[in-house]
């Protein structure tokens, strides 16, 4: 009985509605327009769960990344990828110097990845469930960086690498886009994961400096390969009146 009624009463709410809300009922994607030339980004949050050897030093990396594409023609792309990780923090309260000794400040110590790549990507270009694989090689780099700031306002006003090294970097991923009809604006939330192959690696972590009563600094570094997963989750969007 009641499978009986659901139709019949969808059915007479859409006829009964307005115009517009018809609309709303049955545009549940939006109207792309189909462009040669198209551009669009994406943002979004990212953690990083390190594999292999690097599992056995780091537990996981959080960060932010970006990424631009440009269309010339369904359903290819090519794409560019930015993403900044860090994977550990230190706090210590210093003197400013040996001279300027009652002068305290804040000394953070931070462990980050920087990756940019670049590649193609295959993706199917309509419908409410967008897939899509790419390919990509780029640039790693692995740093350690310590900066002295005010504790009143947070801000650093000096900064230092402490050790760096870096490489190339090479993978694949894939996800899904979801679209999503805010006004005319093609905005689509975004999901997926990447495989990021950087090789061997030298790098630090928590603790991995230390310093010495001269002033000077010892590091323990650690060297194993460095690949990782990378999972992200954000928005993708394209500029207004065109398709993406």
């Amino acid at each position: 009985m009641i499978r009986r009624f659901l139709p019949a009463a969808f059915v007479a709410v859409c006829v009964s509605a307005p115009l517009g809300a018809r609309a709303q009922i049955f545009m549940a994607e939006p109207s792309l327009t189909a462009s040669r030339e198209t551009w669009s980004f994406d943002v979004g949050g990212q953690l990083a769960q390190p594999i292999g050897g690097f599992k056995a030093n780091v537990d996981a990396a959080w960060g932010i990344g970006a990424a631009v594409r440009y269309r010339w023609f369904e359903p290819l792309a090519i794409r560019g990828d930015a993403t900044i990780l860090n994977y550990g923090n230190e706090r210590k309260r210093v003197p400013l110097s040996e001279t300027v000794n009652r002068v305290v400040v804040d000394m953070t110590t931070s462990n980050n990845i920087a990756v940019f790549s670049v590649g193609p990507e295959l993706m199917v270009p309509r419908g409410p469930i967008r897939p899509y694989v790419y390919a990509f090689a780029g640039y790693s780099y692995f740093f350690t960086e310590s900066s002295v700031g005010d504790d009143h306002d947070g801000g650093a006003f000096a900064s230092s690498t402490n050790f760096h090294d870096g490489g190339l970097a090479t993978g694949w991923g894939g996800g899904l886009r979801v679209p999503l009809r805010v006004r005319k604006t093609n905005v689509a939330i975004d999901a997926g994961a990447r495989r990021t192959r950087n090789g061997t690696r030298s790098y630090l972590r928590h603790g991995d400096i230390i310093d010495q009563p001269d002033g000077s600094m010892q590091f323990t570094s650690r060297t194993s390969d460095a690949d990782f997963w990378q999972y992200h989750l954000g928005v993708s969007f394209a500029p207004s009146g065109r398709g993406r």
